[in-house]
């Protein structure tokens, strides 16, 4: 029977003697991030685990984490956490991982969900489309 390793103990560990792991310090940092990033990206995570996210790591680390994901990554979060923001589509990179920023941290709202215009039955909608003439000469007949 193979035993489990717990891995939040072995990171534990690692954090707590740097120097004694330091031949692997470069891979340990990719793993990290590798794992942080995976997370977001998983579709369980909503904006209120991200925010917990960003607490439990800290403003500059998520930052640099943020930072180091690609472009359609960060594009997908901002997607699904503010689905609603017409903004987002044709927006820059940069105002992307901004406003991903600000929606983790509470400085912006989600986008609310447009409201629909009222359906106009189809006979309505001709008659505002091509109103009847209501001036005078629009009746006259010519004699002859």
């Amino acid at each position: 029977m193979a035993l489990d390793l717990d891995a939040f103990e072995t990171w534990r560990a690692i954090a707590k003697e740097p120097e004694v792991f330091a031949p692997i310090k470069v891979e340990a940092a990719k793993a990290a991030r590798r794992l942080i990033v995976k997370f977001l990206k998983s579709k369980s995570v909503d904006l209120t685990q991200t925010a917990s996210i960003r607490k439990a790591l800290g403003k500059e680390t998520f930052g640099l984490i943020l930072d180091g994901m690609k472009d359609s990554e960060v594009k997908a979060l901002v997607a699904r956490f503010d689905r609603h923001n017409t903004e987002a589509k044709a927006a820059t990179a940069e105002w992307r991982r901004r406003h991903l920023l600000d929606l983790v941290e509470g400085g912006a709202e989600p986008a609310g969900k447009p409201v629909k215009r009222a359906a106009i039955p189809r006979k309505t909608r001709k008659r505002a489309e091509n109103p009847v003439p209501t001036y005078v000469s629009a009746g006259a007949v010519r004699k002859r």
